[in-house]
Formats: structure tokens, C-alpha cells, sequence
């Protein structure tokens, strides 16, 4: 059963006072706390699949291991934690995103990636063993794609999309050749839209919701932001900004381009899961994206196994 806040924060103490909820997209509520006196965020989970506390211990990691500003974890329980108030995180009323701000996006998730290339020997999803950071590894970076769409399919199994995932599990699996030479495993924050990284001075702030972080090549991370967040909304210029920002620190792999048709198969594959679990839409028009989403997977599976045989 879902707990409710008082319940998380009165497991770690009596100390504590609730103000507002921030944010409450399933499977995720997240409130701004004061708790012993410090201004904090606690997020807590609202329904299966949210893993708060791997979050939480992927976020000590980089505050522990890179330069990438994050909020410091107070307190982590099975299914919630609580993060010492940054104010370098974006409010919901930010103005849109420049190609200054863009450029600084890039070169900040190049710097993550930089940063965590010594930390991570083999590709996988990341979880939590024994209170600390675990990693489920994979030989390659194609099992952990995998292994990501079976989550996919699993979930989409109740909305009868389950079709759509297995076809791209099956083009992974036959098709290694076009994950290949990708780059050295990093760690991935996954989602890195602008509501989710503060900028302030020139520089990132704060970075902020790695609940879809992994291992994998940093390309992965790149094409996770720049779909959504600059292709898939027509902004040429604010891609070509992340784009210049990401290879002033490090450089993208080979063919990295050519790759790009996989991720946005991939990737929709995911954003289809999102539609369903996040419930931000709703009714017919739920229904019309779904279908639209699941028509494009299709056609562009079509086109990548004509290209790779």
C-alpha cells in the first residue's frame, strides 16, 4: 500500500513540517519538507516501478564522484527519499529554454559523461543492493537496450501494446551490429529536459530526476534530451546549440548520426509506456497518441531492418 508523506518523514523523525506539493505525475509525488530544521524535497513513490531509493544513491554517486552540482541526499528509505532544497532546481515557470541555455545543457551532460567513464565497466540498469548502488550488468550495450524494452513490453502488455515492444526486442536482438562502437559506458541521466536542470551565471545549477538513469553510451543520454526536447519540437537552432555545447568537452562516436533512427525507435517505444503510466493525458486523445506512437515504431522498424537486412 502507497504510504503518504507524514508517514515517510515521521519513520525518520518527529521533526518535521510538510508545506507543498511539488509534483504528482504517477509513479512519483514529490512535497517541499522542512525536516530537523533543514529545508528539504522528499520524494516518495505512488505505485510499482518507482525505485526512489536507487535514485537516491545514484544521486550521492555524482554529488560523491563528479562536479555536476546535485541536491544532497538526507535520508533514503525503500520507497521514498529526502534531498536537502537546492535552489539551482527550475521552477515550473522558467522561460524557455535559448540556445545559450541549450549549449550549457550539452556541455553539462558531456561532463557527467566525462566524469563517470572511469566509474562503470560494462553497460546495465542500475539498482540498490545491500544500501548501496548497485548495477545489473550486461556483456553488451544491446542485452541492456533489451532489457529496457522488456520492461517496456511488460507494461504495455495491459493496454495491448505489448506488440510494439517485441517487435524492437526483436530487431535488437537480430540487429547488434547497429548498437556497435558506440563509446565507453557512463552513466546516463535519461531524461534530461529542461525542467530538470537549472542554469544560473553561465553554468548548470542543479540537475535534478535520475529516476530513468543506466549505463550506457553517452549517446544514448544525448538522443533521450534532444528528441524530445529540440527535434520532436522543431528547434533546429537550440539542437545544433546542445549539439556544439556536448562536443566542446568530449567528442561524439563514429556513425553517431547514422545511429540516431534506432533511438528514436527505441525511444518512442518508452514515451509510449510514459503515456500510459503518467496519465497526463487522457481518454480519446490517450488513445490517439498511443496509436500514432505505435504506427511510428512499426514504420521506422520497416525502414532499419530494410537498411541493416
Amino acid at each position: 500500500m502507497t504510504r503518504n508523506v507524514h508517514d515517510v518523514l515521521a519513520s525518520h523523525t518527529t521533526e518535521y513540517e510538510i508545506h507543498r506539493e511539488l509534483h504528482a505525475v504517477p509513479p512519483h509525488r514529490t512535497h517541499e519538507v522542512t525536516v530537523d530544521g533543514v529545508h528539504a524535497v522528499c520524494k516518495l513513490a505512488t505505485g510499482p516501478g518507482a525505485d526512489p531509493a536507487t535514485e537516491a544513491r545514484i544521486v550521492r554517486h555524482i554529488g560523491e564522484h563528479t562536479s555536476i552540482p546535485v541536491p544532497r541526499i538526507v535520508a533514503i528509505g525503500q520507497d521514498h527519499f529526502v534531498a536537502k532544497w537546492h535552489d539551482g532546481v527550475p521552477e515550473a515557470d522558467e522561460p524557455p529554454i535559448t540556445e545559450e541555455c541549450a549549449r550549457i545543457a550539452g556541455a553539462g551532460m558531456a561532463t557527467l559523461h566525462a566524469e563517470t567513464t572511469s566509474d562503470f565497466e560494462a553497460t546495465g540498469l542500475l539498482g540498490s543492493k545491500e544500501s548501496e548502488l548497485s548495477l545489473d550488468a550486461h556483456e553488451t550495450w544491446p542485452e541492456t537496450i533489451e532489457a529496457v524494452l522488456e520492461d517496456r513490453r511488460d507494461y504495455l502488455a495491459r493496454f495491448e501494446y505489448a506488440d510494439v515492444a517485441r517487435e524492437a526486442i526483436q530487431f535488437v536482438r537480430g540487429h547488434p551490429e547497429a548498437f556497435a562502437d558506440c563509446g565507453d559506458p557512463v552513466l546516463c541521466h535519461g531524461n534530461l529536459l529542461p525542467d530538470h536542470l537549472g542554469i544560473e551565471g553561465g553554468k548548470v545549477a542543479c540537475v535534478i530526476d535520475f529516476e530513468h538513469a543506466l549505463v550506457g553510451p553517452g549517446e544514448y543520454d544525448y538522443w533521450r534530451t534532444a528528441l524530445p526536447a529540440f527535434e520532436a519540437r522543431e528547434h533546429p537552432g537550440l539542437h545544433r546549440a546542445f549539439r556544439a555545447g556536448y562536443e566542446s568537452v568530449r567528442p561524439l562516436p563514429d556513425e553517431f548520426d547514422r545511429r540516431a533512427d534506432c533511438y528514436r525507435m527505441v525511444n518512442t517505444v518508452s514515451y509510449l509506456k510514459a503515456l500510459y503510466l503518467q496519465q497526463q493525458i487522457t481518454g480519446d486523445e490517450a488513445e490517439r497518441r498511443a496509436e500514432w506512437m505505435a504506427g511510428y515504431v512499426r514504420d521506422a522498424l520497416d525502414d532499419l531492418r530494410e537498411t541493416y537486412g
